[in-house]
């Protein structure tokens, strides 16, 4: 019985004194790698670069995860007629879906929500009209000017690379595509009524 009741004062006496402490002094530490870090803080001053800075910038050519890499210089439009091809296939709902979303929230407010180049800045004469998908030369651009356009630009529309990235400036191109095909198959319903 002796035993016994030590050990509950001993256990009690233990349990007591390991809850009083500064809170200062965090107590001992199991691994105190996870408490005290080994590797140099953000921002924090660092004697192995040169700098001696922790933050060091990327090294040149780098790119980032999942990041898209274009080939082309903003000089090589003529070039990329031929040179870039849509990498993707993406299913009807995709392009209804997200690719309208993307376009309405980049495109519209100049090309118009038809693509017809009406868009709201042009009907309150902010800008003149972007020449229309529905209609030449923009009809029968190839895909890989188009996608050059996105990326650098041209004329006074500027460039959505930092809005829109690799797949998302596809999926614009492909709903364009789309709202091209539906104007050509309504001007050839009215052909073939006007000649009925």
């Amino acid at each position: 019985m002796l035993n016994k009741d030590k050990i509950i004062i001993i256990a009690l006496v233990l349990g007591c004194i390991s809850c009083i402490r500064d809170p200062k002094q965090p107590g001992r530490w199991y691994m105190p790698d996870m408490a005290k870090s080994v590797a140099y803080d953000a921002g924090s001053s660092n004697p192995i670069f040169k700098d001696g800075k922790s933050d060091q910038l990327a090294p040149d050519g780098s790119v980032g995860r999942g990041k898209y890499l274009y080939p082309l210089a903003e000089s090589e439009y003529e070039k990329s007629a031929t040179f870039i091809k849509d990498p993707f296939v993406f299913t009807k709902e995709e392009i209804e879906g997200e690719g309208k979303h993307l376009f309405t929230v980049n495109c519209a407010i100049c090309h118009g929500e038809k693509g017809d180049g009406q868009g709201y800045l042009v009907q309150i004469q902010k800008f003149p009209p972007p020449p229309s998908y529905l209609t030449e030369p923009l009809l029968s651009k190839p895909e890989g000017q188009r996608y050059h356009t996105l990326m650098y630009g041209k004329n006074m529309m500027g460039s959505y690379a930092s809005q829109l990235d690799h797949r998302e400036r596809w999926l614009v191109l492909n709903y364009v595509k789309s709202l091209q095909g539906a104007s050509m198959s309504s001007a050839v319903k009215m052909d073939s009524t006007k000649t009925k």
